[in-house]
Order: structure tokens, then sequence, then C-alpha cells
């Protein structure tokens, strides 16, 4: 992810010092982007590790029902790596 930011910022760098900003070629500024990183996304499951379960447990001369509730685990899977979006701004002059 840092050296495709790198590489951008390489790239932008090479075109910005090829073209001068008043270099008299009547050259106009048509679109000004803005570099947005996007995280990954992820399609999330739940998993039933463990059902609830109830239990009967004698304390202090009381019988107590107890509930333990269910254990579950999360399974992820990569939907979407992470990258750099270029997004249309207004050119400031």
């Amino acid at each position: 992810m840092h050296m495709l930011k790198a590489i951008l910022a390489a790239m932008a760098l090479v075109v910005y010092a090829a073209v001068p900003a008043h270099s008299g070629d009547n050259a106009r500024i048509l679109a000004c982007y803005k570099e947005v990183d996007m995280p990954a996304k992820y399609s999330v499951k739940k998993v039933l590790v463990k059902e609830a379960e109830r239990k009967y447990v004698r304390r202090n001369g009381l019988v107590l029902l107890l509930e333990y509730p269910a254990v579950y685990r999360e399974d992820k899977t990569l939907v979407e790596r992470a990258h750099v979006l270029m997004r249309e701004v207004h050119c400031k002059k």
C-alpha cells in the first residue's frame, strides 16, 4: 500500500515537473483530484461455536438457574482490498 502511494507521488512529481505552470502554451486545468485512501472491505459471518445453556447451581442454600450465553466466532472474508481512489474536487485558483 505504501509502495503504491510512493509510486503515485513520484509519478505526480514527474508530471508536475514536466509541465511548467506558466509555460505560455495555453494549457488549462481541466480537473483537480485528491487521493483518498479506501480501507479494505470484509464480509463478516457469525459461526456458532457453543449453544446457550442453562444450569442449576446450589449456592448458599438456594438453587439458582443460570444461563450462559451462546458463543460465536467471526469468519472474515476479504471482499475488496484497500486501494487509493482519485476523487474529483473543486479546483482552487
